[in-house]
């Protein structure tokens, strides 16, 4: 069991007894405003005092953290106080800065480690995969050595499974850790830099996590002192205890295998996904739904379907439609097994899910899929009830190319790269941005964003 200091005991009684939010009826920075992105998570940080506002008054939510600042709030929020001894661990590292203790501190403990050229880079803004890693190392959460089933979990076009980071953000999505609200599309940017309200939000379910776990601690020890002190009654609550405590949010995504069609209602397990795993033995157009049960629930649903191959890593994976408090898409699948991944915002959810067959408009998935020619604009549209169409292309050179989606209606696009692209070094061309697309076949899909559920017009094309 990991030992708790009175603080971290004191901030994690706090979690377990806050009901909705720690405000009051006004916001505590004006640019933190009531409603706004992460306001919860900013203004309970700021009041156990792991983070703090600007001296002007603000917060500025959008500013880069840089990475010895993101040690020092971890270390804030962990009770950790830097062993004075031991400076001048990285060349870059100013002596008596204010950083210098806590960079030093976690270098000596193996929180961090430094760049290939031996520095630290201390006002370097702070990558996502690197906050997450840092969160780990530092609040002492254990992170094992990434299993097929970690292939299931952490599936974006522009992260590898061989990355260095792909087992933190693994123990990230199972444990609650992520995502968050801003990050829940289909490319995770690891490298892109965190905003200070996303780290606000990282820590914050950190520190969820270990209140799920401080729970389960306490339940296990009055079960033990139960038994201990008791006869057959106590055994059973024992048993029972243990049985709740196996479905802890903690353990991970609820796995389902699912029979189609499939309606049903169920609770998400604090915050995490639940994977719903069906095989298609011939082709069908399915539509799926997933969606916030009644009774004025907070949050929003979002939702994934994968093709699993065998080789575990898929290439072809589909994003839900968000409206309001569902999530929906339509998708033409060829035989195969599947997984569909729903995962709400907010912890405990009731939610209804259902799966049907559905009459499509001959373009609803990668099976589907039109040929595009190189600077052949090719226009479409997508109806009421459509929720993506799909395209296919061929590289038979390496250059610097574009692909191209305009519509006055706002709609998104994604690049798939197929399992004949090298992907060494992808990082994910995106739509219409120049990007050097390396030899190989590629999918795109022309997808409504949230909000936008009516007929909307566009051109495609790659030039």
């Amino acid at each position: 069991m990991r030992i708790l200091t009175p603080r971290r005991i004191g901030i994690i009684a706090l979690l377990l007894s806050q009901s909705v939010s720690l405000r009051g009826s006004a916001a505590v920075f004006p640019d933190v405003p009531d409603g706004r992105l992460y306001q919860e998570e900013i203004e309970f940080l700021v009041g156990v005092q792991v983070i703090n506002g600007n001296p002007d008054g603000t917060f500025s939510p959008l500013r880069n953290v840089n990475r010895a600042e993101m040690l020092k709030m971890l270390y804030r929020v962990a009770e950790k106080t830097p062993d004075p001894a031991g400076r001048l661990c990285f060349p870059d590292v100013q002596p008596g800065s204010w950083y210098e203790p806590y960079v030093c501190d976690a270098a000596k403990n193996h929180y961090v480690e430094g760049y290939s050229d031996g520095t630290f880079r201390p006002d370097r803004p702070v990558s996502r995969v690197e906050a997450v890693k840092m969160i780990t190392t530092v609040l002492g959460i254990p992170v094992s050595d990434l299993s097929q089933r970690a292939r299931d979990v952490v599936k974006f076009v522009d992260v590898s499974f061989s990355a260095w980071y792909t087992k933190y953000l693994y123990l990230a999505f199972t444990r609650g850790i992520l995502p968050i609200d801003g990050q829940d599309g289909p490319r995770f940017y690891p490298d892109k830099p965190l905003f200070r309200g996303e780290a606000a939000a990282y820590i914050y379910n950190a520190l969820h996590l270990q209140e799920e776990e401080q729970s389960t601690d306490d339940a296990s020890s009055s079960s033990s002192l139960a038994s201990s002190e008791g006869g057959v009654e106590e055994e059973t609550n024992s048993s029972e205890m243990q049985q709740k405590s196996s479905k802890s949010p903690a353990a991970g995504p609820l796995v389902k295998d699912a029979r189609l069609p499939l309606k049903e209602d169920g609770v998400f397990p604090g915050k995490q996904a639940v994977l719903y795993r069906f095989t298609l033995p011939t082709n069908r157009t399915l539509r799926l739904q997933v969606m916030l049960a009644a009774g004025g629930q907070k949050g929003k649903i979002t939702c994934r379907l994968y093709r699993l191959e065998d080789q575990g890593f898929s290439m072809e994976y589909y994003l839900g439609f968000e409206e309001g408090g569902k999530c929906i898409m339509r998708v033409a699948l060829a035989a195969g097994s599947y997984q569909w991944e729903v995962r709400p915002t907010e912890r405990d959810t009731l939610y209804s899910a259902e799966i049907a067959d559905a009459v499509g408009d001959g373009n609803d998935g990668f099976r589907e899929a039109k040929m595009l020619g190189k600077a052949v604009p090719r226009m479409g549209a997508l109806e009421v009830g459509d929720t993506a169409d799909w395209y296919k292309f061929t590289v038979a050179s390496e250059g610097e190319m574009t692909l191209q989606v305009v519509s006055t209606e706002g709609l998104g696009c994604l690049v798939y790269p197929m399992g004949d692209v090298d992907l060494y070094g992808f990082s994910g061309p995106q739509c219409n941005e120049s990007y050097r697309y390396p030899v190989g076949t590629y999918y795109v899909g022309v997808v409504r964003v949230a909000g936008k559920a009516g007929s909307a017009k566009y051109t495609v094309q790659w030039k």
